[in-house]
């Protein structure tokens, strides 16, 4: 089977290169993005990938956020170049997602033995560590608003980054911490797979979503004005944009593309 290379110049192709005859063959890039509800959606994130040429495929995994006891049947392997898991508003542990959670860990561990890069983000990221054998648990220290992490490599900036959760994560086995704040673990690579806790997708806009369908309240409770969160976020979106980009050409480059 051809291995992929991704293009660094930005191109609307990636290159498969097939080792036994030595050839290379352009072709689009299929990014599978599972939407584990219809607020949880690739936003910043899926932008550049649309301009690194990358052609989103929406899974959408519960339809109604009232009603998340619903069963799903993941994708089969072979069909997308990349995948990204997006956040929720549930928790991996949480007993009502036994119809999806688990055939979703399951499909994270197919993609990662079939050497399909992953990108993780905040329940996502969760999701990767439960498959791969770390632990998902309650935080003590949850994070909501915009905050600094501290990072080990240049790919991923010290922030600030969109924080919008109350679990934490361990590492799994064989993979490499790359980031931490005092709230836990923020960021890990795994072969071509990268998870982070943050949000680099978020946009005031779908921080105002997510405030009218109770994530206010949530925010609320924890001592936050949401309207200030939503107000400095019309500026940090613009001015976090080059620290998104820089990372995910970094996890596409460096990651997606490692042999």
């Amino acid at each position: 089977m051809p291995s992929r290379n991704w293009d660094s110049k930005g191109s609307n192709t990636t290159v498969l290169h097939n080792p036994i005859t030595g050839t290379d063959k352009l072709t689009p890039v299929r990014a599978l993005v599972i939407e584990h509800d219809p607020l949880s959606t690739p936003e910043r994130v899926g932008e550049h990938l649309e301009r690194r040429g990358a052609t989103l495929e929406p899974f959408v995994v519960v339809e109604d956020v009232d009603n998340p006891e619903v069963s799903a049947i993941f994708p089969e392997n072979g069909r997308h170049d990349l995948v990204v898991l997006m956040g929720s508003p549930w928790s991996v542990y949480d007993d009502r997602l036994q119809g999806w959670v688990g055939p979703e860990l399951d499909f994270i561990r197919r993609q990662v033995r079939s050497g399909v890069p992953v990108l993780g983000i905040c329940f996502g990221a969760q999701a990767m560590s439960s498959a791969l054998g770390g632990r998902v648990s309650r935080s003590m220290r949850p994070e909501y608003g915009w905050v600094s992490i501290d990072s080990g490599v240049d790919g991923i900036a010290d922030g600030p980054w969109f924080q919008y959760h109350h679990d934490e994560f361990t590492l799994p086995p064989g993979a490499v911490e790359l980031a931490r704040n005092q709230s836990g673990l923020q960021a890990f690579r795994i072969g071509k797979n990268l998870a982070v806790q943050f949000h680099p997708e978020m946009t005031a806009g779908l921080i105002a979503s997510w405030c009218e369908s109770d994530g206010g309240g949530e925010m609320a409770d924890a001592g936050i004005d949401p309207d200030l969160v939503i107000e400095e976020s019309l500026v940090l979106e613009q001015t976090t944009q080059p620290a998104l980009e820089r990372m995910l050409d970094w996890f596409l480059d460096e990651i997606a593309g490692a042999q």
